[in-house]
């Protein structure tokens, strides 16, 4: 009984005594695709960039709804308001986006595609065909991605403040 207790207490002591091995954690600036998806919200500011454009008579660019995929929200050109309400927008976006999602890759990246919903217009593409899109669409490549970069990612306080 003694033996028992003194090799008890003697592996205590020595497994204990020694600290934890601590893990550092990796640093790299280049995160990996399901990283960025493992802490990303999607749809964040759907309803406010939707608010948005229906107030405006402009498109809004709702840039990387997900990654890699962008949507241009607008009215389409000769509709009237009232459009539909917010919740019900935002439910006819994310169908579009699922819908483009089920289409071929090579349509996100030749022009997206188009949906409509009682007035109001979602165009679904690819990141990658951002400066294309944009010009198509009327805004220079160069000042919207100047403008829009940083109030996209400031939010919508910065548009209302102008």
């Amino acid at each position: 009984m003694r033996t028992l207790r003194f090799l008890q207490f003697f592996f205590r002591r020595i497994f204990m005594s020694f600290p934890k091995k601590r893990r550092r954690a990796k640093v790299d600036g280049d995160e990996s695709f399901l990283a960025v998806l493992r802490h990303f919200k999607p749809f964040g500011q759907l309803d406010t960039k939707i608010a948005r454009a229906r107030a405006q008579d402009e498109p809004v660019l709702y840039a990387h709804v997900l990654p890699g995929l962008d949507v241009l929200l607008c009215s389409v050109r000769g509709a009237q308001p009232p459009y539909p309400a917010v919740d019900e927008l935002r439910r006819r976006c994310i169908e579009c986006i699922t819908n483009a999602l089920e289409q071929p890759l090579d349509g996100l990246e030749n022009g997206g595609y188009w949906y409509e919903a009682n007035g109001f217009g979602f165009l679904v593409f690819a990141s990658r065909a951002r400066t294309q899109i944009l010009s198509e669409f009327g805004a220079s490549a160069s000042a919207r991605t100047r403008r829009g970069a940083r109030r996209q990612d400031a939010g919508d306080a910065a548009s209302r403040l102008r």
